[in-house]
């Protein structure tokens, strides 16, 4: 697991007001989530369905397909390890930046790596692999593939599994973007639940496949790898799915207008997303700099995107908050580079 990630308020003890680093939408219904599951305590008395029954019929209904196509995970991050394992050994290609728990889980199975940015990703060359790893849209630009591009990819390169980490699609505008209810045998989508309704502690996602990769993947993982309690909480997600998730066109407003205020300052520059976060280089100061200013003098935490392959030491990332919040990170933004102008003679 990479070092460094976002919402890693443990690292800093009570100095973080506010938190600018986790792609979790601000206006979340976690507190309703959490009220349901003080009421279902009692399911910790007993092991929880290890095949997860109920979820995967409401998942599999919501994405109109059979249950046969859906394997519920503790989260991504097991889904990418399962992936990893299931096609370990073999050539890879993982376009970047990318999230980094592709490349550690694919390098604990031995694949033999290589990487390609994004902006290339071609059916030439994804045809030279076995697996092809990717986001969409994707962490930490929010770029992403057309629905129509990723499915001519897939009959094109028949061979090559393509393996789209969806995590961000219910956070992004247009979902369009999302492969929802699109199979095929070489085409493998992993989920989350806990972007959008921000419960990351409970650990909740899925992968949607061809039942006979489905099958295999799940002969793979140990029993019980989900708990009762984040079960439940998927239950009551997929039951009141409209009324949970958070508003698309809030998100999309204050990202947008952070995006344009961050870009308005002289020494930032804003790669444009559809996404709630958004990816930033900065000039005269390092992210590592600026992410230690922010937490020592305002009390704010960013991420840090160095550690990302394929971007520099001046790359941060940062996921829009509310708009009184948003109005801070940019006044104190302005004051680092401003002071940081000064200092350099600029």
């Amino acid at each position: 697991m990479i070092n460094g990630h976002g919402n890693n308020l443990q690292d800093y003890g009570d100095k973080i007001k506010m938190d600018f680093s986790s792609n979790i939408a601000f206006n979340h219904s976690a507190e309703q989530i959490g009220n349901h599951l003080k009421k279902s305590m009692h399911l910790i008395s007993n092991y929880p369905d290890p095949v997860a029954k109920e979820l995967t019929q409401l998942l599999a209904d919501h994405h109109h397909v059979s249950t046969s196509h859906i394997l519920v995970t503790n989260g991504s991050a097991e889904a990418f390890y399962l992936i990893a394992h299931l096609f370990q050994g073999v050539n890879t290609a993982i376009y970047t930046p990318a999230f980094a728990e592709y490349e550690d889980a694919c390098k604990l199975y031995n694949h033999k790596l290589s990487f390609h940015p994004l902006k290339e990703f071609d059916s030439e060359t994804i045809a030279a692999y076995n697996t092809v790893w990717l986001g969409n849209p994707n962490n930490p630009d929010g770029t992403f593939l057309s629905r129509s591009k990723i499915d001519d990819y897939c009959q094109r390169s028949a061979h090559t599994h393509l393996i789209v980490d969806e995590a961000y699609t219910h956070l992004c505008s247009p979902l369009s973007t999302s492969l929802r209810g699109h199979i095929h045998a070489n085409l493998i989508t992993v989920h989350s639940l806990t972007k959008a309704f921000a419960i990351p502690g409970l650990r909740l996602g899925y992968i949607i496949a061809h039942p006979s990769l489905i099958t295999r993947l799940a002969e793979m993982r140990p029993p019980w790898t989900v708990n009762a309690l984040a079960l439940e909480a998927g239950c009551y997600i997929m039951k009141n799915y409209d009324r949970l998730h958070p508003s698309l066109t809030v998100l999309q407003e204050e990202s947008v207008f952070l995006q344009k205020s961050l870009d308005a300052i002289d020494g930032i520059k804003v790669y444009p997303s559809l996404c709630n976060f958004f990816l930033c280089e900065l000039a005269d100061i390092t992210a590592s700099e600026c992410k230690q200013i922010l937490i020592d003098k305002y009390g704010i935490l960013i991420r840090d995107a160095s550690n990302f392959r394929g971007l520099t030491i001046n790359h941060i990332r940062i996921a829009a908050q509310s708009h009184h919040v948003n109005l801070k990170l940019i006044d104190a933004l302005h004051e680092i580079m401003q002071l940081k102008r000064t200092q350099t003679g600029r």
